[in-house]
């Protein structure tokens, strides 16, 4: 029973891979449509949509590579040369998947880089490839198309299975009927109870899927309003410039800034996946941390919601070996939130050396609300919508910064303090060296 049961689910999950794999096609052809829309629109704005359906197409592609490692010892047409033809031939749809992500990205570069001839070259890498995909996503989808005839997804073979079970139960039936009528009836209410407890955690296991379906939507939804957000600051910029009401140079300034906050949102959506997969990696380096945060600091002044200033208190320079890129994607985040919530006062960013306990605090607040008690257990977790008034943020950017710090064996928190909103930030110093003038000179000097 337990053996039929699988094989129904498992024809169930089949059929669902192979949908997926009918509706790849669909989601390239989307692609390849904005492209061609793009090459005659030079303004067009959803080049976004390609990346939503890129990371529809791969998580396909690594569920059913998923499926088939787990399944291939169950299903006899998918053990030994079959099993590895299968994965080899998955492999290399996946790689030449991501050759031409890398060829797209190149694309949609020279697109919004207005680079006509770089992007009609790629245009057509970018087709070739795409119909490349698709005839190995066609010869895929022949071969598990196949697969039912061959396995024990077949018909006629769980109806065999079915068939040679229903014959021996009727005949321990008759033999246990003449023998021990009580004990017959035991057996069929404790398989009574089996069948209630089997459909409870099959409904159990359908409510979780549709839990993650949810999220998984709700992930693209928020993915695609945030990318959408940063762009339009830019048509603002240009307008203003054009009417000059500020210079070009300001306007350069304003869009640089906005962009990379744009890249900012777009690496935390990217690092999401990579964390959930713990592929999350750190390119260590010797980094100034004052530099750092000056250097965000300086940045994030030309963000066009800033309505107050921010100030820095920074103690004795520290010399620390850190991933400078993430952490100041932290930072970003960081300071991002603080000027989200705040309408007026001031944002401060100030640290403090401990020698003793070989560890720099850093502390960045602001005088905007403080954060709601109920959202502050959670606010490091992800999709943490919060708010006062018209106000409200997506925590995305937070989860990503307290799984940065966690990978440098540093810790994060937030708390209010005096009814206002402080996060703090501690890493910890191994070997480090304070900066100090003396005489009009520059001298390093180790404190540890």
């Amino acid at each position: 029973m337990e053996e039929i049961n699988h094989n129904f689910n498992y024809h169930d999950e089949y059929v669902q891979k192979l949908s997926n794999f009918e509706s790849m096609k669909s989601k390239y052809e989307k692609q390849m449509r904005i492209f061609e829309i793009m090459s005659s629109e030079k303004k067009y704005v959803e080049g976004g949509s390609f990346w939503i359906y890129n990371t529809e197409i791969k998580t396909d592609l690594q569920d059913f590579n998923d499926f088939v490692m787990k399944n291939q010892k169950i299903d006899e047409y998918l053990t030994g040369k079959k099993s590895l033809e299968l994965q080899k031939k998955v492999l290399s749809y996946y790689e030449l998947h991501l050759t031409y992500e890398n060829s797209a990205s190149e694309l949609l570069k020279y697109f919004y880089e207005g680079n006509q001839s770089e992007f009609i070259r790629e245009y057509n890498v970018v087709k070739s490839l795409h119909l490349e995909l698709l005839e190995k996503n066609e010869e895929i989808k022949q071969i598990l198309q196949i697969i039912p005839i061959y396995s024990k997804l077949s018909t006629e073979y769980i109806i065999n299975n079915f068939q040679i079970l229903q014959l021996t139960m009727t005949v321990i039936v008759g033999i246990v009927t003449t023998m021990l009528v009580f004990f017959l009836n035991q057996i069929s209410a404790n398989l009574k109870l089996e069948i209630k407890s089997q459909t409870k955690n099959l409904q159990k296991l359908n409510n979780k899927l549709r839990r993650i379906d949810s999220k998984r939507k709700e992930f693209i939804s928020i993915a695609s309003h945030e990318l959408k957000g940063p762009i339009q600051p830019i048509f603002g910029f240009v307008e203003l410039a054009k009417t000059e009401i500020i210079s070009k140079h300001e306007a350069l300034e304003g869009i640089a800034n906005v962009a990379l906050n744009l890249e900012n949102i777009a690496n935390n959506v990217l690092d999401l996946t990579k964390i959930e997969n713990n592929e999350l990696e750190l390119y260590h380096e010797k980094c100034n941390i004052n530099d750092i945060i000056q250097e965000v600091v300086n940045s994030e002044n030309f963000n066009p919601e800033k309505k107050v200033p921010i100030k820095t208190k920074l103690d004795v320079d520290v010399v620390l070996s850190l991933d400078k890129t993430r952490i100041k994607q932290v930072f970003r985040n960081i300071i991002d939130n603080c000027i989200k919530f705040t309408e007026s006062g001031e944002i401060k960013i100030h640290t403090h050396l401990l020698k003793e306990e070989k560890s720099l605090k850093i502390f960045c607040t602001d005088s905007g609300p403080e954060i709601p008690k109920e959202i502050l257990p959670r606010i490091f977790k992800k999709f943490v919508t919060h708010g006062n008034g018209n106000i409200s943020s997506v925590g995305l950017g937070l989860y990503i910064s307290k799984k940065i710090i966690d990978a440098h064996n540093g810790e994060i928190s937030a708390y209010n303090q005096n009814k206002h909103p402080v996060f703090e930030i501690t890493l910890p110093l191994v070997t480090f060296q304070i900066n100090r003038k003396r005489d009009e000179s520059s001298k390093l000097q180790t404190a540890i």
